[in-house]
Formats: structure tokens, sequence, C-alpha cells
């Protein structure tokens, strides 16, 4: 059967960050297979800013679930690890982001893809960077690496290791 390189991006500041990112790397695996993982990047909080840092991340995982799946069973896994979004943009212990799936263009009222704010945040290009700086945005048609270099705001703080993740 035919599998979709799908960019997944992960974050995590609440709880143990990297725990939690381990956790949804593993249960991610039940849905596909990851092919890459990034380097976790620490960065400061995007938008609301009482809040601890954010750990990002982000894993290409082959899959053969269509984007409505993929979000569905992504979304159930953020409620299993206990996703505690009560402010957009705030603390959360897992947050999931289907960024790219294949080359497709998928807009539908609850999912859209690529993620429509992805170009906006180095805390979601760098993870990518690690895992496929050459891969050209289906819509912008830049690569990420030319994505990444045109970015305006900088929140990265700090790099760890792709092996605190397995």
């Amino acid at each position: 059967m035919y599998q979709t390189e799908t960019i997944i991006a992960l974050g995590s500041n609440l709880g143990n960050a990297i725990f939690n990112l381990r956790c949804a790397v593993r249960e991610l695996e039940n849905i596909g297979n990851i092919k890459k993982f990034a380097n976790i990047y620490i960065s400061s909080p995007y938008g609301y800013k009482l809040q601890s840092n954010f750990y990002n991340t982000a894993i290409k995982l082959a899959t053969n679930q269509q984007p409505l799946e993929l979000i569905n069973n992504v979304n159930e896994i953020e409620k299993k690890l206990k996703k505690n979004k009560k402010i957009i943009n705030g603390p959360r212990t897992i947050d999931l982001d289907i960024i790219f799936f294949g080359k497709q263009v998928y807009n539908k009222k609850n999912l859209i893809i690529p993620h429509p704010r992805a170009t906006e945040r180095d805390f979601v290009l760098l993870p990518i960077l690690d895992i496929d700086p050459f891969f050209r945005h289906p819509i912008e048609k830049k690569t990420v690496k030319v994505l990444f270099r045109e970015l305006k705001n900088q929140y990265i703080i700090n790099q760890l290791s792709y092996r605190n993740l397995i």
C-alpha cells in the first residue's frame, strides 16, 4: 500500500516536556513508520508570554492514512496525553500539528495543510530543516531552508539532540 510522508511538529512545555515528547513519538509509531527525527529545540513562548519555554521537535512519518484519519488519530494522542490547552498559544503537555502531508494542499474546516502559520515560526521550521531542508512548500514554492532564512522573528534559545526522544 502507498504511504505518504508527512511532517508532524511536536511541542510541550508542561511537566516533563522531553518525556511528553517521547510518549507522543511512541504513540505516533502506532499510526505510521517514523523515517526521521529532528533535534529538540527550546524556544521562548509564542503569543501568550506568561508560561515556560517550549520544547519543540518534528518527525517525518510515513503513513497510509488519509489527512482526516490522521488528524483524528493525532487528536486522540493529544487527548490520551492530556493536552491541557486552556489559552490560545498557552501552556500544554503536548501539541501535535500536521505541517505537511506529502505535497498535498488540504483545506477543510477542521484541518488545513500545509499548516497555515508554519512559515512564521522558527520553532516549527528549524526542526523541519533537520529532517528535509530541501522540501518545497506546496503553496509558497520555496524550500524549508529558504523559508527559514527569510524568517524575521526568532524564538529558539537552545538545541538538544534528537536522541533524547528515543
